[in-house]
């Protein structure tokens, strides 16, 4: 028997705070739609990187943000923390509606259910 193993931190639900969707035409949930009838941006960004960075480190020194200029350039590394936790974001809404809480740590279901348990 499969077990999924999932670990909800801060910046889950920091992100899924700012995280914007609706329902679209196909009845499916999805980003906010856009003026054009397409998909808006997850956060309202240009950049997907520069979202993430505001959401979780607030706005960096010497970035105007009306302009959107002068961000500073996000290293490798960043980018492959900043889109795990993005493709994360379904699987830690999954836990919080099932526990019905925020609580942070460590959680295990079984791969065909949704039972999250808390084990950390």
């Amino acid at each position: 028997m499969s077990a999924l193993i999932f670990e909800l931190k801060e910046e889950h639900v920091k992100l899924l705070k700012h995280l914007r969707w609706s329902v679209n035409k196909d009845n499916i949930v999805s980003g906010v739609a856009d003026e054009g009838d397409g998909v808006a941006p997850p956060f309202g960004e240009v950049d997907l990187y520069e979202a993430i960075d505001l959401v979780l480190n607030g706005k960096p020194e010497g970035v105007d943000l009306l302009t959107l200029e002068d961000f500073p350039e996000y290293t490798t590394e960043q980018k492959a923390e900043w889109d795990k936790l993005y493709t994360d974001l379904p699987m830690a809404l999954d836990v919080i509606l099932y526990t019905g809480g925020f609580e942070l740590g460590i959680y295990k279901t079984r791969y065909h259910l949704r039972d999250w348990v808390k084990t950390k």
